[in-house]
């Protein structure tokens, strides 16, 4: 078994930093329920000998390995039998996979995009840190929207303190002076609270309850503000793959990069432009793709990149994206099905859960 055979009664939400095989391994929640038995039936049909290994990675660096299981998944249920990490001519490195059915085969590398830089990774600890706290807070009569955290120094502001700050002040508030705010002026008539020492500033707004929900403490934080996707990706979609394409040498075998975006945001076009160019051709801006163009032809030892878009919860929708390299020495006669509930083996409740 991948996770551990046990009563759960653990219902809480996940906590920012949290480790996420471990999060799963534990939790009582019904959602999960159909995560943790795709997982298991994934984990199931993957090679006894590789069994250690692939657990142990998705215990220390989960998303990599998760897509990893999932592709395997995906090949076998086309019918292909898959080595893990096979041998290559004149090479001491591994691709990820071998796959081969009748007079097919072709190697396969596996990546998972990063989707922030390591500066703003380590901004994403701090604040999932900072909002575990926030979520701390006393929302008996109030829910929190959060404005802006600004990090001063890079270090970990003080979760006990900031929470004895708006705590007190939340304390004399009255929150049906709030809520008579919100009703006549709108969002943008109430005051902003703040917090602000040597490691970080905070500003946030005080949204009342309605009062038959007042009394019930829980999360405290109940907006973080909307997400916008500024700009295409094409440039860090071309640069994930960089590295697999001059990994190898020269292949004896057709060579295929799987790289996943891992957000529901995966836009064709910018996986168009990642590969090809802007609109085909090199131009002015320098911008090239990985595939270069006609008169300068690039990365003609991968065959073709398959960028898919797999989250968690969002296989059964996930997007994919496939194209073959026009240069390419060795052609690969593939195409990738679409279907993931069959091909990822999405199990009834994961389907009945996240459709």
């Amino acid at each position: 078994m991948l996770f551990d055979q046990k009563i759960r009664t653990d219902i809480r939400s996940a906590l920012g930093n949290e480790n996420s095989f471990e999060y799963f391994n534990n939790t009582a929640r019904v959602d999960v329920e159909p995560i943790r038995q795709l997982l298991e039936d994934w984990y199931k049909i993957y090679p006894d000998a590789d069994k250690l290994e692939i657990k142990q990675r998705l215990k220390a660096d989960f998303y990599p390995a998760f897509y990893e299981l999932g592709m395997y998944c995906y090949f076998i249920n086309q019918g292909f039998e898959v080595t893990i990490h096979p041998q290559i001519p004149n090479s001491s490195k591994h691709p990820d996979f071998l796959v081969k059915k009748g007079s097919l085969e072709f190697y396969v590398e596996i990546k998972e995009m990063r989707m922030s830089s390591d500066k703003e990774r380590s901004t994403a600890r701090l604040t999932n840190t900072l909002t575990d706290s926030l979520n701390l807070i006393d929302s008996t009569n109030f829910l929190l929207s959060i404005k802006k955290i600004l990090f001063k120094d890079g270090s970990q502001p003080s979760g006990k303190k900031i929470i004895a700050h708006f705590d007190s002040l939340i304390s004399n508030i009255e929150p049906d002076g709030y809520r008579e705010l919100l009703e006549n002026g709108g969002y943008d008539q109430l005051p902003s609270l703040f917090f602000e020492d040597h490691t970080v500033f905070i500003s946030l707004k005080l949204i009342p309850k309605a009062p038959h929900l007042r009394g019930n403490n829980g999360r405290a934080i109940g907006s973080y503000g909307a997400y916008s996707k500024v700009g295409g990706d094409e440039t860090e979609i071309r640069d994930a793959l960089i590295p697999k394409a001059k990994k190898y040498g020269e292949l004896d075998k057709p060579f295929l990069i799987c790289l996943n975006y891992p957000s529901t945001f995966l836009d064709p076009e910018d996986v168009q432009k990642a590969l090809f160019g802007l609109d085909q051709r090199m131009y002015s801006n320098g911008f090239d793709g990985l595939f270069g163009t006609q008169e300068a032809p690039k990365s003609t030892r991968v065959s073709a990149v398959l960028v898919t878009g797999f989250t968690i919860p969002g296989l059964i929708r996930a997007k994919m994206c496939f194209h073959k390299n026009p240069f390419a020495k060795r052609e690969l006669s593939f195409s990738p099905p679409f279907d993931l509930g069959k091909y990822l083996a999405l199990n009834t409740d994961y389907i009945a859960r996240f459709s």
